[in-house]
C-alpha cells in the first residue's frame, strides 16, 4: 500500500497538544493505523509548476517532477525547502479521513478525549451555478457524475500547499481507484468566473493549457494525453472516448480535463485565498465521499476557512446544492457490541465511545442506539464497523484474551507437501526462489507476452487499479517481469516460483479452480534451448514422470526452441505437464532485456501423477 508522511507540526496544532513521537506511534497504532516511524524528510519544489518532492535522508533528488516532468537536477530547476519531521504511515483504504493531518488530529482529538462528539462544519448557501450537459452522459465522453464546492478564507503555505496536493492524490488512490470513479480538480477561484458548465469537446479541436506547460502553450486535448506526464498515465481513462470532459467558466477559460489534467491559469498557490472544488467520476458515492473528507479536512487544517456550497443543475433540469455534510443515520445494539467484543458495555458507556470516534448520538433509550455518523466516515456501512469503531476507542489491548475452547492439530495438504519437495529440487538446480502477485492485469499477464487476453481468466467486478484487475493464469509473465526489474544488476539470473493460478472453470462449485503450479526463468548472454531443457529433463526425472515431447510454438516461446511434454493420464489418454523453451525477441524488446531468456512452467499436480482437477489435494494429507 502506498505510504503518506504527515507532518508532525500541522498534525500538533490540529489536535491542539503537543505529543512526543513515542507516544504519538503507539496512539496512532491503536487507532488501527500503520505506522512506519517518524522521520525527517528533505523537501524541493519545482520552480515551473510548484509540486513540492519529499525524499528520506539518502534518497536522490528524481530526475524529473512528478507532476509535470520538468527536470529537476538541472540549475535552476529546483529549490531546496526546510526539511520537514513526519510520520509515516501505511495508507489504510478503509480510512480515507486519516490520511492528512487534519482529518488524522480531527480523529486524534476525539480519541484522546481533547474533544467528542461530531465535529460541525457549516455550508453555507449557494452562491455559484454550475451547470452539467448532457454530452457527458453518452457513451462517446462517459463520466456522469460531477459535485462542487468552494472554499474560502483560505490560508496557505508551502506545507498546506503540499498536504491539500498529497491529500487528492491519496483520494483518487482510495476511493477514486486511480482516478476511475472519482478525480479531484482544485483550482483558485479569483482565477475564474461563475456560472460553470461541465461538457465534452473535440480532443483534435479544442485546446487548453494544460498544468507544468510553459506559457502560450496551447495543446490539443489528444495531444495532452499523448504527450504530458498526467495524460500518459491516466489516457486510459479515456479510451474509446470521442469527446473528453471539460469544466469551463463562464469566460470560456478551462478549469481541468477530467480526470487528467487542471490548467496552468487556475493554479493554486500559496497566495491563493478561494479555492474552487469540484469532483467528477462514474459513480455519486464514490464523488460525495472524496468532495466531504477533502473539504472537511482543510477545514480542520485551516478553522478560518468557510465552505461553501455549489447550486448544480443536471441535464434534466434537477438542481441540488453539494456539498451535502448531513450526517448518516445508523444504529447499534449494546448487547450486541458487548457479544462481539466480549466486554461488559451499558449504553453509557458504549455512547461514551462512540463519542471518542466522532459519531454523534441521537435521543433513545434501551438496548439500541441511533447513530449520527459523520459525511466523511465512508467506510461506515454496517453495524459491525460501529461495533469495531466501539472496540478501537474501548482498546484492542484492554479486551481480555481467551482461549478458544476446542483446539486442533494441523498437518500440510498434499499440494503442500508437493510443493515442498519441488522446492527441494529447484534449489538443488541452483534457482533462487521468487513470489509474485497473484493479482494482475491482462496488459502483464497477456499482452506483454504477444498474446490475446485469456478468456479462461477470473476478472474482478471493481478491482482498485487497471494493472489489478483479474487473477492470473500463468507464472511466466510474473518472473519475466522480475526479469524486467533486476535487468540492471550481474548475471546470470536463475529463478523460480511455485504458486497457484486461477482459471475459469464451469464445472467446479464456484465457476473457477486453483492449480498449482512450478516455473523458472534464466537470463544470462549464453543461455538457449539444451539449459532449459537440461532442467525440464531434471524435473521430470525427480518426479518419476515418464513424459513424451512435442514441438512448441506459441507465445511468448521462440517457435522450433521450444516444447510441450505430456504425461499418460492413465486411461490412455496424455495431460498437459510442462512447457519451456527460449522466450520470443519481440517479448524481450518489450520488457527491454538485452540478453536471452529461458523459461519453464509446469502443472505440479500433473509432474506428480495426479489429476489436476481433483481440489482434494488442498486438503491435510
Amino acid at each position: 500500500m502506498p505510504v503518506v508522511g504527515i507532518p508532525v507540526n500541522l498534525l500538533q496544532a490540529v489536535v491542539g497538544r503537543r505529543i512526543d513521537g513515542v507516544d504519538l506511534q503507539e496512539k496512532l497504532s491503536l487507532m488501527g493505523c500503520d505506522v512506519e516511524d517518524l522521520e525527517s524528510v528533505r523537501r524541493t519544489r519545482c520552480n515551473r509548476c510548484g509540486f513540492i518532492t519529499e525524499m528520506a535522508a539518502k534518497e536522490d533528488l528524481p530526475a524529473a517532477c512528478g507532476e509535470c516532468g520538468a527536470p529537476l537536477r538541472e540549475e535552476g530547476a529546483s529549490a531546496a525547502l526546510p526539511d520537514l519531521e513526519v510520520v509515516r504511515m501505511d495508507l489504510l483504504a478503509v480510512r480515507p479521513d486519516l490520511f492528512d493531518p487534519g482529518g488524522l488530529g480531527r480523529a486524534l482529538r476525539g480519541y484522546l478525549g481533547i474533544e467528542t462528539g461530531p465535529s460541525r462544519a457549516v455550508v453555507e448557501a449557494a452562491r455559484r451555478t454550475l451547470s452539467v450537459d448532457a454530452a457527458v452522459t453518452r457513451a462517446t465522453s462517459f463520466r456522469p457524475k460531477i459535485v462542487a464546492a468552494v472554499l474560502e478564507d483560505v490560508d496557505l503555505d508551502d506545507e498546506t500547499l503540499k498536504v491539500l496536493m498529497k491529500l487528492q492524490e491519496n483520494l483518487h488512490w482510495a476511493l477514486g481507484r486511480n482516478r476511475k470513479h472519482a478525480s479531484i480538480g482544485v483550482y483558485d477561484l479569483d482565477t475564474i468566473e461563475p456560472p460553470f458548465v461541465y461538457t465534452a469537446k473535440d480532443p483534435d479541436r479544442f485546446a487548453f493549457r494544460a498544468l507544468g506547460t510553459e506559457a502560450g502553450e496551447t495543446w490539443p486535448l489528444r495531444r495532452i494525453l499523448d504527450e504530458h506526464p498526467k495524460g500518459r498515465a491516466y489516457r486510459h481513462l479515456l479510451e474509446g472516448f470521442t469527446a473528453y470532459p471539460i469544466l469551463m467558466d463562464s469566460k470560456g477559460r478551462v478549469l481541468s480535463m477530467p480526470p487528467i489534467i487542471n490548467s496552468e491559469e487556475t493554479r493554486v498557490t500559496s497566495s491563493t485565498r478561494r479555492l474552487f472544488i469540484d469532483v467528477t467520476g462514474l459513480g455519486q458515492g464514490a464523488v460525495t465521499g472524496a468532495l466531504n473528507i477533502l473539504v472537511t479536512s482543510l477545514k480542520e487544517l485551516m478553522p478560518a476557512a468557510r465552505i461553501g456550497a455549489v447550486s448544480i443543475t443536471e441535464p434534466d433540469g434537477t438542481v441540488r446544492e453539494t456539498p451535502d455534510l448531513r450526517p448518516q443515520r445508523r444504529s447499534v445494539r449494546v448487547s450486541e457490541a458487548s457479544r462481539m467484543l466480549g466486554i461488559p458495555l451499558d449504553r453509557p458507556r458504549a455512547v461514551e465511545l462512540l463519542g471518542r470516534m466522532r459519531h454523534g448520538i441521537e435521543d433513545g433509550a434501551g438496548d439500541e442506539i441511533g447513530v449520527l455518523v459523520p459525511a466523511y466516515r465512508t467506510d461506515i456501512l454496517h453495524e459491525m464497523d460501529l461495533v469495531e469503531d466501539v472496540a478501537i476507542a474501548y482498546g484492542y489491548d484492554k479486551i481480555p484474551q481467551l482461549l478458544l475452547p476446542a483446539t486442533t492439530t494441523a498437518r500440510e495438504s498434499r499440494v503442500e507437501i508437493l510443493s515442498q519437495r519441488a522446492r527441494e529440487i529447484l534449489t538443488g538446480l541452483g534457482l533462487v526462489e521468487v513470489l509474485t502477485l497473484v493479482l494482475t492485469g491482462p496488459e502483464v499477464n497477456d499482452t506483454l507476452l504477444g498474446r490475446p487476453p485469456s478468456t479462461r481468466a477470473v476478472r474482478i467486478a471493481n478491482p482498485i487499479s487497471r494493472e489489478q484487475s483479474q487473477l492470473r493464469t500463468d507464472l511466466a509473465p510474473g518472473l519475466l517481469q522480475v526479469l524486467q526489474q533486476n535487468r540492471h544488476r550481474p548475471l546470470p539470473q536463475h529463478i523460480f516460483e511455485i504458486g497457484d493460478v486461477t482459471l475459469l472453470d464451469q464445472g467446479s462449485e464456484t465457476g473457477a479452480r486453483e492449480e498449482r503450479r512450478l516455473a523458472c526463468a534464466v537470463v544470462h548472454p549464453r543461455v538457449g534451448f539444451a539449459e532449459i531443457k537440461g532442467m525440464a529433463e531434471a524435473i521430470l526425472r525427480e518426479f518419476g514422470a515418464a513424459a513424451s515431447l512435442e514441438q512448441e510454438g506459441d507465445l511468448p516461446y521462440l517457435s522450433g526452441r521450444a516444447a510441450r511434454a505430456t504425461v499418460s493420464s492413465g486411461q490412455g489418454g496424455a495431460r498437459w505437464a510442462m512447457t519451456f523453451g527460449e522466450i520470443h525477441p519481440e517479448v524481450l524488446e518489450r520488457l527491454g532485456l538485452a540478453n536471452p531468456v529461458v523459461a519453464l512452467e509446469g502443472s505440479l499436480l500433473a509432474l506428480a501423477g495426479i489429476d489436476p482437477l481433483r481440489q482434494d489435494v488442498f486438503r491435510k494429507a
